[in-house]
């Protein structure tokens, strides 16, 4: 009842101290004495008694919304008050991550990069946190791989493929990636995939520059045995130019080797010899058999005896598939070398 106790609920005196003497005069001014309101709800207030003016009383509610503080600061996208509350409400919110305070109320606030909704084909769902419903990048389900932005069929090593220094192998060629070859032959459960240079290193090399009958007794031809091949006629000496050359390239930090005939040998047939040079001419490469002087004599690691060496004979394109065949290890011919993966 603090707040009535200015007013005067019947006829007020006002006395006016710079009269000589004091005397009290019938004020009548509803407003003059404190009434301000023009009605109270429900006629809860206290009405002046000679004029239309109300005191209506504040309760707590009111007065904190009178003075801004508004806001519950619950619900999705806030994190609680700004400051002191009053009457359980504050001026302003908190906002949860991804949301900002927007001078009423926390709104999503998601960044650019949030673009993804991970659902589909392919998807196996969102990785991190999401914002809106979408993130920054998704996981794929097995057989997809996230590439440029999706969850893409995943491309395995298989014939023709084009393979990369990161391991994966695709159709196409890929220009943000380092292209080291072509697959030639399939990784299986017992045996190693082999990816061959899309083109020559050299095109005149000689296997043996000794020219001396002088056998080696380095005469396996399995698929597998490339680079083992490799490793016992380098440590023979620099006499064996195309084991050296092919072990001293360097492409994708990968070991290169000299191929056996045995792993040569399996490009002649006929959908197996379509696949690599397709993959070959996708890669801007040389297409097997078409060097500068048409055919192509490819050296293998396998020897025959102290004169010859195991070669692959790849006719000029259209014209034949690959043979084995045998060549002079003092012959120039032309060196693609091959990493097993």
């Amino acid at each position: 009842m603090n707040n009535l106790k200015f007013l005067l609920l019947g006829t007020s005196l006002s006395c006016f101290p710079q009269l000589a003497y004091t005397q009290c005069v019938t004020v009548q001014d509803c407003t003059a004495l404190g009434y301000t309101e023009s009605s109270c709800d429900g006629g809860k207030g206290v009405k002046c008694p000679f004029g239309n003016g109300w005191f209506c009383a504040e309760d707590e509610s009111t007065v904190c919304d009178k003075n801004g503080f508004k806001y519950s600061c619950t619900g999705t996208g806030y994190s609680g008050g700004s400051g002191q509350p009053c009457g359980g409400k504050y001026k302003t919110c908190n906002c949860a991550t991804n949301y900002t305070w927007n001078g009423n109320s926390c709104v999503l606030s998601c960044s650019s990069s949030y673009q993804y909704t991970c659902s589909g084909t392919g998807y196996a769902g969102g990785t991190g946190s999401a914002c809106g419903g979408k993130y920054t990048q998704c996981t794929c389900a097995s057989g997809y791989e996230w590439k440029d932005g999706s969850c893409k069929h995943k491309e395995t090593c298989t014939i023709g493929t084009l393979f990369y220094s990161d391991g994966t192998c695709s159709n196409d060629k890929l220009n943000d990636k380092e292209l080291l070859g072509v697959v030639i032959y399939e990784k299986t459960a017992s045996e190693n995939g082999w990816v061959m240079t899309v083109k020559p290193i050299t095109t005149r090399i000689a296997w043996d520059s000794g020219y001396s009958d002088y056998s080696t007794g380095v005469m396996d031809k399995s698929a597998n045995a490339s680079c083992t091949n490799t490793a016992k006629l380098v440590a023979l000496g620099n006499r064996f130019k195309a084991a050296n050359a092919a072990n001293n390239y360097k492409a994708g930090e990968k070991q290169w080797c000299l191929p056996t005939s045995g792993l040569l040998g399996t490009m002649n047939v006929p959908a197996k010899l379509s696949k690599i040079n397709s993959g070959i001419l996708t890669a801007g490469g040389t297409v097997l058999g078409d060097v500068e002087d048409g055919d192509e004599y490819i050296w293998t690691s396998s020897e025959v005896n102290g004169d010859y060496a195991w070669m692959l004979h790849a006719f000029t394109t259209g014209s034949g598939y690959p043979v084995i065949t045998t060549s002079n290890k003092a012959a120039f011919n032309t060196l693609r070398p091959v990493f097993a993966f």
